[in-house]
């Protein structure tokens, strides 16, 4: 007698087994170490290790500058435009990726994104946007602490304790938005 999967058979159904597959496949996509799923903290040591090597040798590069806080830059062009200030909104072209270069987000070559500086994005932009110029392109390399930290990205792009490598291209610095009065009362 055959039976078929899920006809009171102990055998498991074949869809089950393709999305397992399928999870199991997709995890490098995500940018999810294997490592990193069944220990975090051992894949948050080596994203440490990792991390303090490459910010080692890009530092040795022509042109790297480093902050206090560890952040390296190198200027990849310069602009003549206005420097936006920490409660600015700034439109910036940019592509992010970690040190081995896998590519986790980026705007389209020709397009932009908007961000208030001081509420919208990772603490080492905002330490570095102040800094440059419209038109200016630097590549950027943030540490863990003024990236995501120790919890990674909170949808699994990013591991914990990774260096990200961002090149960024301030493309403007926008004017504040007309404040809307409040309605009188009656």
């Amino acid at each position: 007698m055959v039976v078929s999967p899920g006809e009171g058979s102990n055998i498991p159904s074949m869809r089950i087994s393709r999305w397992v597959v399928a999870w199991i496949l997709a995890l490098p996509l995500l940018g999810i170490a294997e490592e990193e799923i069944a220990d975090p903290e051992q894949g948050g040591r080596r994203n440490i290790t990792l991390g303090a090597m490459f910010r080692e040798e890009f530092a040795q590069q022509e042109g790297a500058k480093e902050l206090k806080n560890g952040l390296l830059y190198r200027v990849e062009e310069t602009g003549a435009g206005k420097t936006p200030k920490l409660s600015d909104r700034v439109k910036v072209w940019y592509e992010g990726r970690r040190v081995d270069g896998q590519i986790f987000d980026q705007t389209a070559e020709n397009e932009s994104r908007e961000f208030r500086i001081n509420r919208d994005v990772i603490p080492g932009w905002q330490e570095v946007l102040p800094l440059m110029r419209e038109g200016d392109k630097w590549e950027v390399v943030i540490p863990p602490e003024l990236a995501y930290g120790a919890k990674g990205h909170p949808f699994g792009k990013i591991g914990p304790n990774e260096t990200l490598v961002f090149k960024i291209k301030l493309v403007q610095v926008l004017e504040p938005r007309e404040k809307i009065p409040a309605p009188e009362s009656p």
